[in-house]
């Protein structure tokens, strides 16, 4: 009787975990791509205009989970800045891959107005 509440226990927490890791996965790989962002615009900010060997490779590593159609954009470059840009373009589809019905003109009535 124990053993069996114990294996329905451990299924619950399994699925919870699956479920919990699919409304998650949007989040992370938003994560993802700001941690990228923040790394590519350090750069930017110091002067640096070629990322090194190793950075390139951890920030391609950490990309891995994105959707193709939100990779596909993303330009492996060394040139600071030409990554730069795609990854904005990257965090655009990300956007579009999770509420695909949004529009750009529903993107910028949400900008703030300045007054």
């Amino acid at each position: 009787m124990i053993d069996e509440t114990n294996l329905a226990i451990e299924e619950l927490e399994e699925e919870i975990r699956r479920d919990n890791d699919r409304r998650y996965a949007f989040y992370r790989m938003l994560g993802a791509t700001d941690r990228v962002l923040w790394r590519l615009e350090e750069l930017n900010r110091d002067g640096v205009k070629t990322i090194p060997c190793d950075m390139r490779m951890r920030m391609r590593e950490s990309l891995t989970e994105l959707p193709t159609a939100c990779l596909e954009v993303y330009r492996d470059s060394e040139h600071v800045q030409e990554v730069l840009d795609s990854l904005f373009e990257v965090q655009e589809r990300l956007f579009r891959w999770r509420d695909p019905q949004r529009t750009a003109d529903e993107e910028e009535e949400l900008q703030p107005v300045a007054v």
